[in-house]
């Protein structure tokens, strides 16, 4: 993986860490759009990898199964609250270790399944990080819906007007 693309990503969690630590809202965008756009990803560079192997495939479900394991266990751990009449959602310290296990955990799995095997090429950061945010949500969606409070309405953001008025032509 090329070494920015690597350090965007560790950036990007980082900056969803920060933002989930002092809490933010818990909307439909947030909630479903980074695991399916990153777990796409991840699948598509699995299997645009030439020599792709059932060893790896083996593997990368080993990988996919702790990652959403990992994120599903976080979620149950996400404090959910209401604000200004909308869901809002934040981390707490157990959702923290969690994530910093399940960094561990996956890491440590991965490093094993190249020592036995596995090509380090058929193992994208982005879909670890999508399956782990999927497990996520498909843990807060129900507890979201089951608060009774409503999701945040999406905000907008500074790319959403270029994207609509290019989408318009």
């Amino acid at each position: 993986m090329n070494g920015w693309l690597l350090a965007l990503l560790v950036v990007g969690c980082v900056v969803v860490l920060v933002l989930r630590v002092n809490g933010e809202p818990l909307n439909w965008r947030d909630l479903l759009g980074p695991p399916i756009v990153l777990t796409a990803i991840g699948v598509v560079g699995v299997v645009n990898f030439d020599g792709l192997t059932g060893t790896d495939i083996a593997w990368v479900i080993g990988g996919c199964v702790i990652g959403f394991g990992f994120g599903a266990a976080r979620a149950t751990t996400v404090r959910l609250y209401e604000k200004d009449g909308e869901l809002w959602q934040k981390y707490t310290k157990w959702s923290l270790l969690l994530f910093v296990a399940g960094v561990v955990v996956s890491g440590g799995y991965g490093l094993l399944a190249v020592k036995l095997g596995m090509h380090p090429q058929a193992r994208p950061y982005q879909l670890a990080i999508g399956i782990s945010f999927a497990g996520e949500a498909a843990v807060l969606f129900p507890r979201g819906l089951a608060s009774e409070t409503p999701f945040a309405k999406d905000k907008e953001r500074p790319w959403d007007r270029l994207l609509n008025d290019r989408l318009r032509r």
